[in-house]
């Protein structure tokens, strides 16, 4: 592997990671206007699923909840 090769692999990466953490302040934003709403946990949970399922395991949304 080059060095330009292994630069463009750790950009990607870092890329990858930036969006990730971006991804979790949004989240963590949502968490707080649905509980500011009153909605119950089960469905707040629900909601994260249906549009962070793909990204976060179900553990994982739960414990941003519980952060949050």
């Amino acid at each position: 592997m080059d060095y330009e090769t292994k630069l463009l692999e750790e950009k990607q990466a870092g890329m990858k990671e930036g969006m990730r953490e971006a991804t979790i302040v949004g989240l963590k934003k949502m968490i707080v206007v649905l509980k500011n709403l009153k909605n119950p946990y089960d469905q707040i949970l629900h909601q994260l699923e249906l549009s962070y399922g793909d990204q976060f395991t179900k553990k994982e949304l739960e414990d941003f909840i519980k952060q949050a």
